[in-house]
């Protein structure tokens, strides 16, 4: 029931701007979040050429990013005749107060960082643009494909096991147990969110967020495809944490490794493969 909505409330989705371009349009959105506000969105959208409807792909940005990070990457395969809906996640839309110190400003920084309510929404806001997706005549509600990079791929993850009328699933540089890492990382984020916050209250935080580790959802992907993509040279997610998510998930499924850093700077290799991949699929 965590990431229960009424299906029956309205969109009110908006279209702000469009840009004209070759062979597509990109439309600047926004749609009703069921936990309040509008999600700003990105819609690519191929020329009306040969037959629809036509397959879709919804992309969750990095937590370093927002909607425009896999922008590129739509506009690229609306020349292969997919359409692409890309959000901003619920996290970038909490206004952090310009006034604080820089003290000041990290608290409120952890605060976001811990708050269950954003991660619920983050799966709901999902949910709801795949309503938005399957609402339109373009889109073939049979052929959509889900494509989530790091928070994207935690999240989509926990996405995976909810939500039943998504075909295949891109989980890049995700975690299996973000719990874990926050527990026992090194990583000066990890440090900062342990120092900040009280220990009893670090506790209850995460003992209260395992429950939504992506490794307990996961596992109900199927009938889903599922394709991993990890880096060898990953400052937040190690070995151990790509084995446990490939190992939870369920079949099919299948796994690539490549020489690049977490946010895959200069790999065009893992976009080929996630694209080849996502064509075989939706076909």
């Amino acid at each position: 029931m965590m990431f229960f909505y009424d299906k029956t409330l309205p969109l009110s989705w908006e279209e702000h701007s469009v840009a004209e371009k070759e062979g597509y349009s990109v439309r600047d959105i926004s749609y009703d979040s069921p936990h309040g506000g509008k999600v700003p969105a990105y819609l690519v959208t191929p020329d009306g050429r040969g037959q629809t409807p036509l397959p879709a792909v919804l992309f969750l940005h990095p937590g370093q990013g927002n909607r425009s990070s896999f922008l590129p990457e739509a506009e690229r395969l609306a020349a292969q005749g997919i359409v692409s809906l890309s959000i901003d996640a619920p996290f970038l839309r909490q206004e952090l107060s310009s006034e604080l110190s820089q003290a000041e400003r990290a608290v409120q920084l952890v605060e976001m960082m811990v708050k269950k309510e954003l991660y619920i929404q983050t799966v709901v806001d999902l949910q709801r643009a795949v309503d938005l997706l399957t609402s339109l005549d373009i889109v073939d509600a049979d052929r959509i494909g889900y494509v989530g990079h790091s928070y994207g791929a935690t999240w989509g993850g926990v996405f995976a096991g909810v939500e039943k009328r998504v075909k295949a699933f891109v989980l890049m540089a995700g975690y299996s147990r973000s719990t874990v890492w926050h527990r026992t990382s090194g990583h000066p984020v990890a440090d900062l969110v342990r120092q900040i916050l009280p220990k009893e209250r670090f506790e209850q935080v995460f003992a209260e967020l395992e429950a939504l580790d992506a490794v307990h959802y996961i596992k109900n992907a199927a009938p889903a495809s599922v394709l991993f993509q990890f880096v060898h040279n990953d400052e937040f997610i190690d070995k151990e944490q790509a084995d446990q998510y490939i190992a939870a998930a369920s079949t099919p499924r299948e796994v690539k490794w490549y020489e690049s850093d977490h946010l895959f700077t200069g790999c065009g290799e893992a976009e080929a493969d996630r694209r080849d991949w996502l064509l075989k699929q939706l076909g």
